[in-house]
């Protein structure tokens, strides 16, 4: 009976978006896209952004230590009722002194960047997800993973 009873519940994913980098490279168009099904609305929800990077970030060659370790981004939503929002968001992921902003972890940094507090679902349905590598040059380099989840 409670086995019934629980199958029969509507459950909500809390994984937006989940991408594993082949070869640690992010290319500038290579856009990353999923649709986020909301099961129960009105809802609200954080979105926060899981991203695991390595030293080489964000470029291979010498004079990426020159780079101030900014990490920009582009996140378009498009809800069930035909309304979008965008929004660009510029992370820095190293200090003034160039070093990582996050403890290194089994080969790499592991950061938690907050994109939406608060952010409603008004209704149920599928919500289209895009984010957008904004980084100047191609491809950006020491990209491990990328998660956005609602929390």
């Amino acid at each position: 009976m409670v086995f019934g009873l629980s199958s029969c519940s509507e459950k909500q994913d809390s994984t937006v978006i989940s991408k594993d980098f082949s070869g640690e490279q992010w290319g500038r168009f290579d856009y990353l896209e999923a649709d986020f099904n909301v099961v129960k609305a009105p809802m609200t929800a954080d979105l926060v952004m899981e991203l695991e990077v390595s030293d080489v970030f964000p470029n291979i060659y010498p004079y990426h230590e020159d780079d101030d370790g900014t990490f920009v981004v582009t996140l378009s939503i498009n809800a069930p009722d035909g309304s979008q929002r965008s929004r660009e968001f510029t992370f820095r992921l190293k200090d003034r002194d160039g070093n990582f902003k996050s403890e290194k972890t089994e080969g790499y940094y592991h950061f938690e960047l907050p994109l939406i507090n608060g952010m409603s679902f008004s209704e149920k349905g599928e919500y289209h997800f895009k984010v957008e590598n904004k980084y100047s040059k191609d491809p950006l380099y020491g990209v491990k993973s990328l998660r956005i989840i609602k929390i």
